[in-house]
C-alpha cells in the first residue's frame, strides 16, 4: 500500500496531537498523520492536497466540523470521512450518518483499535476506487 495522507482535525489541540502521534508511531511508515489547524485549513489540504482520510470531532459549539463534512461530500464524495468524537449522542450518530459518515468512533479508544479502524476505513476506499465504474463490490 502506498504511503496514505491523514488529516486530523479537533478543536482540542491536546487530543489532536495525542491522536496524531499515537496513530504515527503505530502506522509507521504507511502513513503520514498531520493536523489541521481548523476546520477551514482542513477543507484547504483536503482540496489542494491528497488527503486519504479525514478524522474530525465535531464540537457540539460548533457547526464548522459538520459543515467540512456536509462541503467534503458535495466535492470529494469518495473521500473517508471518520468521527471520533468525546462528544458521542445518538443524534450525533444519526446526523453524521446522515452526511455519509461511514466510520464513527466514540472516545475514548484505544489507539490499537483507532489504527484497526483506521486500516479498515482506507482498505475500504482502495477497493472502492479500484473497481470498474458501476461494481460496488471487489471483483473475484
Amino acid at each position: 500500500m502506498p504511503l496514505r495522507h491523514i488529516e486530523i482535525v479537533d478543536s482540542d489541540p491536546t487530543a489532536a496531537l495525542v491522536t496524531q502521534r499515537g496513530l504515527q508511531v503505530l502506522l509507521e511508515t504507511e502513513a503520514e498523520v498531520t493536523v489541521a489547524p481548523s476546520p477551514d485549513a482542513a477543507w484547504l489540504r483536503c482540496m489542494n492536497e491528497e488527503v486519504d482520510l479525514l478524522i474530525v470531532d465535531p464540537n457540539p459549539q460548533s457547526r464548522a466540523a459538520t459543515s467540512l463534512v456536509r462541503a467534503l461530500r458535495a466535492y470529494r464524495p469518495h473521500l473517508p470521512v471518520m468521527v471520533l468524537t468525546a462528544y458521542d449522542t445518538p443524534r450525533l450518530r444519526k446526523h453524521m450518518q446522515t452526511l455519509g459518515v461511514e466510520h464513527y468512533l466514540a472516545k475514548p479508544i484505544d489507539l490499537l483499535d483507532l489504527k484497526q479502524a483506521v486500516h479498515t476505513a482506507l482498505e475500504t476506499h482502495y477497493l472502492t476506487e479500484s473497481l470498474p465504474i458501476g461494481h460496488s463490490e471487489p471483483v473475484s
